[in-house]
């Protein structure tokens, strides 16, 4: 009877747990993707102040934010960071070009 039911209470609270997890898992996933393209962007454009904006679920092996360094005096520029899900590398863009208006940071 014992067996039966720790396993009715398992089964019970499982989806919360799992859900639990999942949601940590994420939230830890974009902080990590944050913190590495913050790093990226520091080193690339140290006097710049940075907005790392990350997407909410990346793809199916990549975390990816949306990265906008603004210089004094000069125009913001769009960079997208990329974080492999699997190694934790990530790498940077170079500043996107002639972007239309609608998409100027």
């Amino acid at each position: 009877m014992m067996k039966h039911t720790v396993w009715v209470a398992m089964v019970a609270f499982w989806p919360a747990v799992a859900q639990s997890s999942t949601d940590e898992a994420w939230a830890e996933l974009r902080d990590r993707t944050v913190a590495e393209c913050t790093r990226l962007a520091q080193d690339a454009a140290p006097d710049a102040e940075l907005s790392v904006t990350p997407n909410e679920f990346g793809t199916q092996t990549h975390a990816l934010a949306l990265v906008v360094a603004t210089l004094p005096d000069r125009p913001s520029e769009l960079s997208v960071c990329l974080l492999d899900k699997q190694t934790g590398a990530a790498q940077l863009s170079v500043p996107f070009q002639d972007l239309p208006d609608t998409l100027q940071p």
